[in-house]
């Protein structure tokens, strides 16, 4: 079950899942609890339990009348903890349309450069943007540079490395045509080539750019 799904209104199936994801914590015996004995367990108030109800915390039997309400430990400790997780989830996407849309006001019409505005709001405006990039390399989402450098020019290790010794361990295997293989070594050159072409184009298109500061940039 992803957070994106509707957890205000649970199958059986559902519960178990969420049970299966967010277990209870190590030393914790599951039992079934009144509505009373599962504020006093999780360190809440009576009125918070009745609440995450009407949310829809699943429940093992409705109470009512003098019949006491029956919870599973177990079901509301996974709910609550799904709940959480979609508040946080809805926080960093908060976050992140905020930093995009002020990213965009400063960078739309002529004269919103960042250089026109005022100390105070370019501080803002470059916080926001070094929280977003924070986010982004925490999700995997934004790699360093030298990072995607090492991992090319590894690969490129690797086909150049193949590639090279390919002509002998095909004749090593197969008994071939001395024209054969240098057709092979010459196709194999020429592949090694495209790849090493190719890789100085990508960082060709993408140089490091200095972005030059003014030393009152922070200045208030």
């Amino acid at each position: 079950m992803s957070m994106n799904e509707d957890i205000s209104r649970l199958t059986e199936s559902q519960i178990e899942a969420l049970v299966a994801r967010y277990p209870l914590p190590e030393g914790v015996v599951d039992c079934v609890m009144t509505r009373e004995e599962l504020a006093e367990a999780v360190a809440v108030s009576l009125p918070t339990i009745s609440e995450w109800i009407t949310r829809g915390m699943p429940v093992k039997e409705m109470g009512g009348q003098g019949k006491p309400y029956q919870l599973v430990l177990s079901h509301c400790w996974a709910w609550r903890q799904a709940w959480k997780a979609q508040e946080d989830l809805r926080s960093d996407q908060v976050k992140r349309t905020q930093a995009a849309m002020r990213l965009a006001l400063v960078g739309g019409s002529a004269g919103d450069s960042l250089e026109a505005l005022d100390p105070k709001t370019r501080r803002e405006i470059l916080a926001v943007q070094i929280e977003q990039e924070r986010f982004q390399r925490e999700r995997n989402e934004l790699l360093r540079r030298p990072d995607v450098a090492e991992m090319l020019d590894t690969l490129y290790g690797i086909i150049r490395d193949t590639m090279e010794s390919a002509p002998d361990r095909v004749e090593r295997r197969e008994a071939i045509p001395a024209k054969v293989t240098g057709a092979l070594v010459e196709i194999c050159d020429e592949l090694v080539d495209e790849v090493r072409r190719r890789i100085d184009d990508f960082w060709s298109s993408r140089p490091v750019r200095e972005v030059t500061q003014k030393r009152d940039l922070f200045d208030a």
